[in-house]
C-alpha cells in the first residue's frame, strides 16, 4: 500500500516537471522565434546571407493570383502612386506592379505599402533594364531589401543581383531578365541560370526580331509552364516547380500578353494609362479587361486574329470581341503586326497559338494566297485573300470583300445579290486602286455583269490585273477621260489621319453616278463628301465593311453575326475617336 502511495507521487511530480518544462520550452521558442525574425530583418536589411534553418518560411498558396492581370503603376508621386493602388482594387485589379524607380523622392515603403488594398510586386529597375533608377546600385539593393522586410506578396530581383538581395518572410521572389535588342539563342541555359537564384517565379521578357523567334520563344515558355503545372508548382505550394512569365516584347510580341492563359503564365502586365507606355507592346489594363475580356477567356478559348501592317487603326478586334461576348461564345480575336517577310512562317505554325481563323489585310491579302492548302474559287481568281480559316489541318482561303462589297452596291441602287441577273448587268464601273480590295471588286463587278475599268498609280500594277481578270484599265493620269456609272475606290487615299486627301476630282462627279469608298474610317470621307455635293449616290466603306465582318464571323464560329450590332459599334469607335 505504502509503495503504491509513493509510486503515485512520484508519477504526480515527474508530470508536474513535464508540465513545467513543456511550458518554459514554449516560452523559449517564442521567445527564439521572435529573435530570428529580428535577426533576419537585420540581416535582409544589411545583405547578410542567411542560413538555410533561417529561410525557412510559411507556405503562403497564390492560388487567387493565378491567370490575372497585373497593373504596373510607374508615376512620379506617393500620393499618385496609393491612390491608383485604390482605384484599381475598387475595379477588381487584386495585383499591382508598384514601380518605385519612377518615384521622384526617396521611396517611403510604410506610406505604400501599410495599407496596400491588394497584392503587390515591389520593382525598382535600373536603366539598363528599362527603368528610371538613376541613383547608386549599393542604395537600390538597400532599398529592395528594405522592402522585402515590409513583406509585400512578391519582390523583381534581375537575376544578375538576386543572389546579393535575401529571402525573407512571406515575401515570393520573382527573378527577372530584359533583353531589348534581341532574344537569347540559349533559353534553357538562361533558365537553368535563374532557376539557381532561388525563384517563385522565373520572368523573361526579350525582343523576337523574327516570327520564328516569337513562336520559339512561347514554346519555351509553354513548355516550362506545363512541367511545373504537371509537377507542382512553388507559386500555388503545391511543389517545386518555378512558373515562368514569358513576354515578346514590341509590336509582334502584343498578342503573346493578351494570350497569357494560353501559355500557362500565372499572370500578365498591364500598364494603368496609355500615357504610360512603359514597356515595348505593354497593354493598358482596361484595353486587355474590356477589349480582349481576358478575365473571361481561358485555355479553351478559340483564338481568331488579324494580320496587317500597321495595325493599330484596326476595328476588326473591336467587332469579333464584341459579338463574341454578345452571342456568348468563348473566344478571343487578337492582333499581328507582320513584316511581308513573317508572313509564310507564321500561317505555317499559327495553330501553335490555338488559332482557329485570321483575317487578312493590308498589306497581306496577296502574299498569303501562297500558303494556302485549299482555297474558294474566287481568291484563285482573284489572287486575294482576306479570310483563312485552319481545319483539320488545312488552311482554307476566303474573300469575302468581293461579296460584300458588291452587296453593298447593288443594295443602293436597289438590286438583291440573290439574283441570278442583277441591277449591275451591263453597267459601266471604274474601280480605283489595284490591289487586294481592288482585285476583289473587279471580281464581284465583273461576276455580276459590269463591264469594268481599273486605275492604279502604279500603272503596271492595274496592267497586270486587267490580264488577271479581263477587264479595261487606264492610265491613272488619264481616270478622268473615263464617264463611268460607278467609281469605286479601293485604294487607302482618304483614311485616318490624311482626311484631307480624296483619289478623285470633286468637279470631274456628276449627278447620278454612285460612288463607293472602301475607306470606313472616317465614315464620311472627302470623296463621299464631295459626290453628296454633285448629287451622287454614296455607299461608305462601312457597308462593305459590316458586310465582310459578318461573312467571317460565319467562317470563323458557325454563327450567324448580327450587321446591325457590328454597324452600330463601327460607328460608335469612329465617334469617339474623333
Amino acid at each position: 500500500m505504502v509503495a503504491r502511495i509513493k509510486l503515485r507521487r512520484l508519477e504526480y511530480a515527474i508530470s508536474k516537471i513535464i508540465m513545467v518544462s513543456i511550458y518554459y520550452t514554449e516560452a523559449t521558442l517564442k521567445f527564439l522565434k521572435l529573435n530570428t525574425q529580428a535577426q533576419q530583418r537585420e540581416a535582409v536589411v544589411q545583405g547578410r546571407s542567411l542560413s538555410p534553418y533561417r529561410l525557412r518560411y510559411k507556405v503562403e498558396k497564390h492560388n487567387n493570383l493565378i491567370k490575372m492581370i497585373c497593373v504596373t503603376i510607374a508615376c512620379g508621386s506617393h500620393a499618385r502612386m496609393v491612390s491608383e493602388q485604390r482605384k484599381l482594387a475598387s475595379e477588381g485589379i487584386q495585383l499591382v506592379e508598384l514601380r518605385l524607380d519612377f518615384l521622384r523622392r526617396e521611396p517611403d515603403l510604410h506610406r505604400l505599402l501599410s495599407a496596400k488594398p491588394g497584392a503587390v510586386i515591389v520593382t525598382a529597375r535600373r536603366k539598363q533594364d528599362g527603368g528610371m533608377w538613376n541613383e547608386s546600385e549599393p542604395k537600390r539593393l538597400a532599398l529592395l531589401r528594405s522592402a522585402i522586410v515590409s513583406e509585400p506578396e512578391f519582390v523583381d530581383l534581375e537575376v544578375d543581383i538576386a543572389g546579393e538581395v535575401g529571402r525573407f518572410g512571406k515575401t515570393r521572389r520573382i527573378i527577372s531578365y530584359h533583353d531589348f535588342a534581341q532574344m537569347p539563342n540559349d533559353l534553357d541555359k538562361l533558365f537553368s541560370e535563374m532557376e539557381l537564384k532561388d525563384p517563385d517565379i522565373i520572368k523573361i521578357a526579350v525582343t523576337p526580331k523574327s516570327v520564328d523567334d516569337m513562336f520559339r520563344f512561347m514554346k519555351f515558355v509553354s513548355e516550362k509552364n506545363r512541367v511545373a503545372k504537371e509537377t507542382g508548382d512553388k507559386l500555388s505550394g503545391n511543389g517545386n516547380g518555378i512558373r515562368v512569365i514569358g513576354i515578346c516584347m514590341g509590336e509582334l510580341g502584343k498578342a503573346t500578353r493578351i494570350l497569357a492563359k494560353r501559355f500557362g503564365m500565372p499572370f500578365t502586365y498591364a500598364t494603368f494609362s496609355r500615357e504610360r507606355i512603359i514597356a515595348p507592346g505593354i497593354l493598358v489594363y482596361n484595353e486587355l479587361l474590356g477589349l480582349y475580356h481576358y478575365e473571361q477567356t481561358d485555355n479553351e478559348s478559340a483564338v481568331y486574329g488579324i494580320i496587317a501592317n500597321p495595325i493599330g487603326h484596326s476595328l476588326s478586334p473591336l467587332i469579333h470581341n464584341r459579338s463574341y461576348i454578345e452571342q456568348k461564345i468563348n473566344a478571343v480575336y487578337v492582333p499581328f503586326q507582320l513584316d511581308s517577310s513573317d508572313v509564310y512562317c507564321f500561317l505555317e505554325r499559327a495553330v501553335e497559338f490555338g488559332i482557329c481563323g485570321l483575317s487578312v489585310t493590308i498589306p497581306h491579302k496577296v502574299v498569303a494566297v501562297d500558303r494556302l492548302t485549299k482555297m474558294e474559287t474566287a481568291v484563285d481568281k482573284i489572287g486575294a485573300c482576306n479570310t483563312i480559316v485552319f481545319k483539320n489541318n488545312e488552311r482554307i482561303g476566303y474573300n469575302t470583300d468581293y461579296m460584300a462589297a458588291v452587296s453593298s452596291i447593288e443594295t443602293a441602287l436597289g438590286g438583291d445579290v440573290k439574283n441570278e441577273i442583277g441591277i449591275l448587268q451591263s453597267k459601266s464601273a471604274m474601280v480605283l486602286g489595284a490591289g487586294g480590295a481592288g482585285m476583289a471588286l473587279v471580281y464581284g463587278l465583273k461576276k455580276r455583269g459590269a463591264n469594268v475599268t481599273v486605275t492604279d498609280a502604279n500603272n503596271e500594277r492595274a496592267k497586270e490585273l486587267s490580264i488577271q481578270l479581263g477587264c479595261d484599265t487606264v492610265q491613272w493620269e488619264d481616270r478622268y477621260k473615263i464617264n463611268p456609272e460607278i467609281i469605286a475606290n479601293c485604294t487607302p487615299v482618304g483614311m485616318h489621319p490624311n482626311i484631307d486627301e480624296t483619289p478623285f476630282d470633286h468637279e470631274k462627279l456628276f449627278a447620278g453616278m454612285l460612288v463607293f469608298d472602301a475607306v470606313y474610317n472616317p465614315e464620311n470621307t472627302l470623296l463621299i463628301k464631295s459626290a453628296k455635293e454633285r448629287g451622287c449616290k454614296v455607299v461608305s466603306g462601312i457597308e462593305m465593311f459590316v458586310g465582310q465582318a459578318c461573312l467571317q464571323f460565319k467562317l470563323f464560329t458557325g454563327e450567324k453575326a448580327s450587321a446591325t450590332f457590328i454597324r452600330k459599334i463601327i460607328k460608335d469607335a469612329i465617334a469617339t475617336a474623333k
